[in-house]
């Protein structure tokens, strides 16, 4: 089994980087995995992007897919899980996990760069509606503000612990 990943800003790769830790397997970004692992069962980790997974469709053709794990900037939730394997159309079965990872628009070029001032803008109007103390505590607000992460192992342990139960 490896671990296939795509990662925007570097969150989706710390969590892979830990999972490979955790687990001691082989990781690879989705296009730099060398062709002897072609049809390896994989742990697969991207990015979510307009509540999709990015790269999940693409990494599902070469390799086969034993659990998928999105990263968002959105606490985790049953909710935000629900979505994300409803968006990927997951087969009955896969196990999806939803991961909240971090944001900082300095790393971000071009399309998605200009996509995320839009998002930003949109997400900015909800958090104002929180008290002040509780909007500048929120990690959601920390991301948009002043890029942060909430990356950690913690968040992590459900997709290890299906790892070692499965």
């Amino acid at each position: 089994m490896i671990i296939i990943y795509t990662s925007n800003t570097g969150n989706t790769k710390e969590y892979a980087m830990m999972l490979r830790e955790a687990l001691d397997l082989p990781a690879y970004r989705l296009g730099e995995a060398p062709a002897q692992v072609d049809g390896a069962e994989a742990v697969y980790l991207g990015w979510i992007m307009a509540g999709g997974l990015v790269g999940y469709a693409s990494a599902a053709k070469k390799y086969r897919i034993v659990c998928a794990v999105g990263v968002g900037m959105s606490p985790e939730s049953e909710e935000q899980t629900k979505k994300l394997a409803e968006k990927i159309k997951a087969p009955e079965g896969l196990p999806v996990f939803y991961l909240q990872g971090g944001y900082d628009k300095k790393k971000l070029k071009g399309f998605n760069k200009a996509v995320m001032s839009v998002v930003e803008k949109t997400i900015m109007k909800r958090l104002e509606n929180l008290p002040e103390a509780e909007r500048t505590e929120n990690p959601v607000y920390k991301m948009l503000t002043e890029g942060y992460s909430v990356v950690s192992k913690e968040r992590l342990q459900p997709v290890i612990d299906w790892y070692e139960n499965r």
